[in-house]
């Protein structure tokens, strides 16, 4: 019988090690490996975040840096480490393969006004070019409803995880009310507007690492319809069995 604790202390060592090595990517992967284990593995997500922080990943190492100072408030080192990624972040325009992604998929429904057109307000529901301009976009709308009518499939042969979450007229709805985001760990939907309510989705810790910029998504009937790309370093016979552990 599998010791999780125990091998997530194993893994998460292996991490500190690579760090200390310069392996940054090995780091992420053997921090990655420890919170399969043990997602409450404070060590782990914050090596992760270093581990980000050093392969020019800043928004990703906020996430893990806020992950890890939920689980140790009391931790200076993590907070100052979780400013110096903020300022990063802020100063990084999201990748342009991220905007393509989403903007191929929003032309394809046929609709003027794809998510990625410039506007003037950010309410609009276009993707923020920076961080700080995404925050600052999504803390505007006060009330949110969780979306709850959601299933999924692995499909391992194509190495693909189909996300459905069920959304009646979201079809009759301007492709810039419906946000996006993802990043190697982190899953955020965002829809505005739908049935006179405000829609979301935030996996904070997926069930295993993906590709964002080889991930997409569709609107079709009554739907929203993912298809999260896993890393290619995944194994095989590593199947999810949730969307999300957080």
């Amino acid at each position: 019988m599998v010791d999780a604790t125990l091998q997530s202390t194993l893994s998460s060592n292996k991490a500190l090690c690579f760090l200390k090595l310069s392996r940054f990517r090995d780091a992420e992967e053997s921090a990655s490996a420890a919170l399969a284990f043990d997602v409450s593995n404070s060590k782990a997500v914050y090596r992760r975040g270093l581990s980000r922080l050093s392969l020019g990943d800043p928004r990703g190492a906020v996430e893990d840096f806020q992950k890890a100072l939920r689980l140790e408030p009391q931790n200076a080192e993590v907070r100052q480490k979780l400013a110096e990624a903020k300022q990063q972040a802020d100063a990084v325009p999201i990748p342009k393969a991220e905007i393509a992604v989403a903007a191929g998929a929003a032309s394809a429904f046929g609709k003027d006004g794809g998510l990625y057109s410039e506007k003037l307000d950010l309410n609009e529901g276009r993707l923020a070019q920076s961080s700080k301009e995404q925050r600052d976009w999504v803390s505007s709308i006060d009330s949110w409803m969780e979306i709850k009518e959601i299933s999924f499939v692995d499909e391992e042969d194509k190495n693909v995880v189909s996300v459905y979450m069920s959304l009646p007229g979201i079809h009759e709805i301007a492709t810039n009310k419906v946000c996006v985001w993802m990043t190697a760990t982190t899953l955020e939907v965002r829809i505005i507007e739908l049935r006179g309510s405000n829609w979301c989705y935030m996996a904070q810790e997926l069930w295993g690492q993906i590709d964002p910029q080889h991930s997409t998504w569709k609107v079709r009937k009554d739907k929203l319809v993912l298809k999260l790309q896993k890393r290619a370093s995944a194994r095989s016979w590593d199947r999810w069995e949730k969307i999300r552990r957080i």
